[in-house]
C-alpha cells in the first residue's frame, strides 16, 4: 500500500518534467486601458479582445492585438497594466488559437487611465458588399453592449443615430469615454 502514493507522485514528477512547450523568452508587456473589437478566433468570431505593446514599444503611439491569454492575470478595465511575462511556444496549439502562451510572471504596474481619456473603437465593418460585421448588440430593451462580452454601451442623445447607422449597415467607429461598471460612454460617431 505505500507503494501507490509513491508511484503517484513518481508519475507526477515525470508528467510535468515532460512539459513539450518551451519558453521563448520573458519580455515585457503593456496592457491598454480598453478592450477593442477584433475577431476572437482565427476563425472570424466576433468579441473584444486587449492590445497591448511589448518591449521597444512600450510607450509608443499604436498598440496591437493580443490573441493570446495571459495566464494568471486579471485584466481590469480602465486601468494600464506593466507585466512581466514568460511567452511559451505551443507544441501542439489548438487550431483556432496562438501557437504561443504567455503566462503572468510578475504586475509591474497598474495605473488607471484618466476618465476623460478618449479612445476609438470600431464598432461595424463593411469587408465587401456582401459581408457587414457588427459588434453590437441592442437587447429589446433598447440597451446597447459589444458582442461576446460585459461592456455597455452609454449612447444618450446619440443611440438613435447609432442604431440607424448599424441598420443601414455603414462602417462606423465610436468615440468613446470610461464610464462606470464596465460601461463605455459614446461621445461621438465617425464614418471610418
Amino acid at each position: 500500500m505505500k507503494r501507490a502514493p509513491l508511484i503517484l507522485i513518481l508519475l507526477l514528477l515525470i508528467i510535468s518534467c515532460n512539459d513539450d512547450d518551451d519558453v521563448i523568452e520573458i519580455t515585457s508587456i503593456r496592457v491598454n486601458h480598453y478592450l477593442d473589437t477584433g475577431f476572437i478566433t482565427f476563425f472570424g468570431n466576433l468579441g473584444v479582445i486587449n492590445t497591448i505593446q511589448e518591449g521597444n514599444q512600450i510607450g509608443q503611439e499604436e498598440f496591437l492585438n493580443s490573441y493570446s491569454e495571459i495566464q494568471g492575470f486579471e485584466y481590469e478595465l480602465g486601468f494600464i497594466h506593466d507585466l512581466l511575462v514568460k511567452k511559451i511556444q505551443i507544441s501542439d496549439p489548438p487550431q483556432d488559437g496562438s501557437s504561443i502562451k504567455l503566462e503572468l510572471l510578475e504586475v509591474l504596474s497598474k495605473q488607471a487611465a484618466p476618465l476623460d481619456t478618449e479612445f476609438k473603437i470600431q464598432l461595424t465593418l463593411n469587408t465587401n458588399e456582401d459581408t457587414f460585421l457588427n459588434w453590437v448588440i441592442v437587447d429589446q430593451e433598447n440597451n446597447f453592449s459589444l458582442i461576446n462580452s460585459s461592456i455597455s454601451i452609454e449612447c444618450g442623445s446619440l443611440c438613435l443615430e447609432l442604431l440607424t447607422r448599424i441598420n443601414n449597415q455603414e462602417q462606423i467607429t465610436g468615440v468613446f469615454t470610461h464610464g462606470e461598471n464596465n460601461t463605455y460612454i459614446l461621445q461621438n460617431i465617425l464614418d471610418e
